[in-house]
């Protein structure tokens, strides 16, 4: 097959994986990666703790788990040839009572199926050879478990790219797409260097590339804690998306539970946010009316614009008014475009014309940390027992590639798909989740965990004191502000959580719609996977 130009709309590191896998298997093809940001990484890739899964709690045979061990294979000598960060430290997963026990040997069970190399189950006697600091009546040991530098690997990926000839246009936000029979045409517009992608929450002056730098320093080497501090002493800052989008389609009309309870928590006192009142209290009301009514029909939902923008003029202050956004531009026509868009997956897909399900619902994950000392608390990564019946509330403690040591995630429904900062949110995606039908049926499925989480945030002491459940002697006075990531958990209409790679194509265009869990662990298996399916439409 004859193909000259590839894109890539994206720049996390499934994005420049895939455009990686490109330049290997076409060189003399040639690849544009799109991007809104203004560098790799800017999102999901650049907010983790770090964790390299084994794959010990995968379906055995399962598609993921095959993808984690080619990620392993593929993963690992890389890194090693371009340098990037990686220490291998072992991991321990704690069970703290019997219901968390039998839990764990049935993940003993799937480990062993999967052959996860060295995996074994320690009685409480046997915890302390491993972990001296750690308490827990069972434990499941992967020694061979690992944490890397996803942003340094995404950024080695890059320059393997620029190499092969590609190109990055970063500062472009892709908006929709002309699928023909034999190629497609991108549209979108630049964004603005004086402001950055609505819903990034960074206060005035601060680019998406210096809010992850401060963030992912702070994991590493406890040299972000000023940047994190400031942020959270500076004045709320919240975005409505007035840029105009042309995201096609309709959401569903469902609003969150909580919402205005939990913005009225932590932005009550800002000027701003009185302002919008009058809009939280027709929330309110419609939470009431929803749980009263869930299968009736619903009217006069909180905005109307195309793609959930969801703020009417007035209820917030806004930075640039309709009439002065960038128009929109062709911005090139190509043989194959694959999208790895992350938590816009969605609404670009219905900017093509695909299906609007499965939808994106973020989840914010806060992470703590503690800065390096001589003392060894934990050698490696500490994890609790992953419960089906509860998948937001793992928490780990992992001993970060600079010594020091990051707690998390406190996980809860984000106020915004991109909002880093924590006194930030976004109206239009906040509506998104709100309108969102899937959503409603998760929360009443799981009532007892996801409706709590959209209330008032966890404070920093609840969270850390159920920490120190595994690991006494962390100092909760040693503990700061770390990195804030935002998950795309896609979710089916009917509130069931998809954790496997999907990818829905239309023509010349594909378009991933959900990934697994642990997609950085097996970005390169995935960007081999993705490229097939690609170009297998393309040769049809």
């Amino acid at each position: 097959m004859s193909i000259s130009r590839v894109a890539v709309v994206g720049a996390g590191i499934l994005g420049v994986a895939a455009a990686r896998e490109v330049t290997t298997r076409f060189p003399d093809a040639e690849i544009s990666v799109f991007d809104k940001a203004e560098t790799v990484a800017a999102h999901q890739s650049g907010h983790t703790s770090g964790i390299v899964d084994s794959g010990l709690d995968q379906k055995p045979g399962s598609e993921e788990a095959k993808l984690t061990r080619r990620g392993l294979q593929l993963l690992i000598p890389y890194m090693a040839e371009a340098g990037v960060p990686y220490r291998e430290c072992g991991q321990l997963l704690i069970a703290q009572n019997t219901d968390e026990a039998e839990r764990l040997e049935e993940i003993y069970a799937r480990a062993t199926d999967n052959e996860v190399p060295g995996a074994r189950l320690l009685e409480r006697h046997e915890i302390g050879a491993v972990e001296p600091a750690v308490r827990g009546v069972l434990g499941l040991f992967s020694p061979h478990a690992a944490i890397a530098d996803f942003s340094a690997l995404t950024a080695a990926l890059a320059a393997d790219v620029r190499a092969a000839g590609g190109t990055f246009r970063f500062g472009t936000e892709v908006t929709g797409f002309d699928t023909m029979s034999n190629e497609v045409r991108l549209r979108g517009r630049p964004v603005p260097k004086d402001d950055p992608p609505a819903g990034d929450g960074a206060a005035a002056g601060e680019s998406d590339e210096d809010d992850r730098d401060a963030n992912t320093a702070g994991e590493r080497d406890g040299s972000g804690e000023n940047a994190v501090d400031d942020r959270d002493r500076a004045d709320g800052k919240v975005h409505d998306r007035d840029r105009p989008r042309t995201y096609r389609g309709e959401e569903g009309r469902e609003p969150v539970i909580g919402i205005a309870d939990e913005l009225r928590d932590r932005f009550g006192q800002q000027d701003w946010f009185k302002q919008a009142e009058s809009t939280l209290g027709e929330w309110t009301q419609k939470v009431s009316d929803a749980w009263a009514n869930r299968d009736g029909s619903r009217s006069g939902d909180p905005g109307s614009r195309a793609g959930g923008a969801g703020s009417r003029a007035g209820d917030v202050p806004s930075s640039r008014s309709r009439s002065e956004a960038p128009a929109e531009e062709v911005l090139g026509t190509f043989d194959i475009v694959i999208v790895c868009a992350g938590l816009q997956a969605d609404r670009l897909a219905v900017a093509a014309g695909l299906d609007a399900e499965p939808r994106i619902v973020p989840f914010t994950s806060d992470f703590y940390r503690i800065p390096a000392t001589d003392t060894e608390v934990v050698r490696g990564i500490i994890g609790s027992v992953p419960d089906p019946q509860a998948p937001f509330t793992e928490t780990s403690i992992v001993r970060g590639l600079d010594d020091g040591l990051i707690l998390g995630p406190n996980t809860f429904v984000a106020l915004g798909r991109e909002a880093y900062d924590r006194h930030g949110f976004d109206l239009a995606d906040i509506t998104s989740t709100a309108r969102s039908k899937g959503f409603w049926k998760f929360a009443a499925q799981t009532a007892k965990t996801a409706a709590h989480r959209v209330k008032p945030l966890v404070s920093k002491t609840a969270f850390v004191d159920g920490i120190r459940r595994f690991v006494p002697e962390l100092d909760p006075n040693a503990v700061a502000p770390g990195a804030r990531g935002v998950r795309a958990q896609a979710m089916t209409a009917d509130g069931e959580l998809i954790d496997e790679l999907t990818m829905t194509r239309r023509g010349r265009l594909t378009v991933v719609r959900s990934v697994p869990k642990w997609a950085a662990t097996s970005a390169l298996a995935i960007a081999e996977t993705i490229v097939d399916r690609a170009f297998e439409n393309a040769a049809r």
